[in-house]
């Protein structure tokens, strides 16, 4: 049973638990009167949750924890995800009290921290978080990061013409987007006139006479972008498919809804080098600078475990070992038009089960799950825990 002492003068409350000295300096003589009444409740019954109670009075970070359903270890005041011994970061802790005391839903949140703490690499756990807060990042239900990539067209080295596809790629984000509808409610048509190619509401369509009109439709928006880029769908349309390549060195393959990965292994995780070894992604602000004219800005998705490096100067971009092109951004006069929600997080959420059994094959071998990459630290955890996080992951996605 604790033994619970205290005193309280003026502001100042002093308190023992167990012979250990807590002292603080309230703010107001209502926040002390409240600390000392949970002092003197822990002291007339002692049971876990007054003790509790008591604790959190004392410290912020575990208020905070209490409040947005974390746990938190009295003796080192680190905040972990209930279950798990990975300590969660202070930033990212205080976005979880901001999100609870406004009531927003914290599944975002949640859910990048439990991809994050798969990520082999203790510095990027502690400082991913303060990054993408700093700059215009985005995260998704399902705790991917939305970043930008500035690449060039592979095309024009063949005779393809990629205008229909980039259009109904544009438009399917547009209409998602910006009008914040439905792309099944939208059709695509071809003026013959202009060889240009617009979309129009399927009840406006249905009014439409194509021959007056000498437009051609060529089907829904939804359904066109399903049979263009989606692997899976039995009427796959034959389209000149738009390839990009990488600004850097020209070498690499880039398409829609393929993952781009690079060995993490050759990767460097040193903080301080500007540019090395693997592959950049950025927010608005990089991207922006770093690209071209001759640009064409992809939208992508990274998993917070495939952060190699988060560089340690204000380029607002970092180093991964993969990340997933979904969409094609406007970029006029050197601005993104930013995409703000989760669209395809179905398509990277399949490609993600299939990693995670990959690891969880590998645990059982007794091997890492996830390659170290170079200058990282050394992975200090258990299996136990990496096997924890991963099936955890699992039950959420599948």
């Amino acid at each position: 049973m604790k033994n619970i002492q205290g005193v309280k003068i003026g502001n100042m409350v002093n308190i023992s638990i167990d012979g250990k000295l807590h002292k603080k300096n309230c703010g107001s003589p209502n926040e002390a009167d409240v600390l000392f009444k949970a002092v003197l409740n822990a002291k007339e019954n002692p049971n876990d949750g007054n003790i509790k109670a008591l604790r959190s009075l004392l410290n912020e970070k575990l208020r905070i924890a209490i409040m947005a359903g974390l746990e938190t270890d009295p003796e080192t005041n680190e905040v972990y995800l209930a279950g798990f011994n990975t300590p969660v970061p202070t930033t990212l802790v205080e976005v979880a009290k901001e999100y609870h005391d406004n009531g927003y839903p914290l599944d975002a949140i949640i859910n990048f921290w439990k991809l994050l703490m798969l990520n082999p690499d203790t510095r990027v756990r502690t400082v991913l978080f303060d990054f993408i807060k700093t700059h215009d990042f985005v995260l998704t239900d399902a705790g991917y990061m939305v970043v930008y990539k500035a690449v060039y067209d592979h095309n024009d080295k063949k005779e393809v013409d990629t205008t229909f596809t980039e259009f109904v790629s544009n438009k399917y984000l547009h209409v998602k987007k910006t009008w914040k509808e439905s792309p099944k409610n939208y059709v695509v048509y071809k003026d013959l006139n202009e060889d240009s190619f617009g979309i129009t509401n399927v009840k406006t369509a249905e009014k439409w006479d194509e021959e007056d009109r000498e437009i051609e439709f060529l089907g829904n928006l939804a359904e066109l972008f399903d049979a263009i880029f989606n692997s899976d769908v039995e009427e796959k349309i034959e389209a000149d498919i738009p390839v990009y390549t990488d600004m850097h060195s020209g070498s690499m393959r880039i398409v829609l809804g393929e993952p781009v990965i690079m060995d993490r292994k050759e990767c460097d995780a040193d903080f301080r080098r500007d540019c090395s070894n693997g592959l950049h992604v950025g927010a608005t602000k990089y991207v922006e600078n770093f690209a071209g004219s001759s640009s064409t800005i992809l939208v992508c998705y990274v998993n917070p475990a495939n952060v190699v490096a988060v560089p340690d100067y204000d380029h607002s971009k970092m180093r991964v070992s993969e990340y997933f092109p979904f969409a094609i951004a406007s970029y006029t006069d050197r601005k993104i038009d930013i995409i703000e929600q989760a669209y395809f997080e179905s398509d990277y959420c399949e490609y993600e089960i299939e990693k995670l059994e990959e690891q969880l094959d590998k645990l059982r071998a007794e091997e890492l799950p996830i390659e170290t990459a170079m200058n990282a630290e050394a992975e200090e955890r258990s299996m136990s825990e990496l096997l924890k996080i991963i099936g955890s992951r699992l039950l959420d996605i599948e």
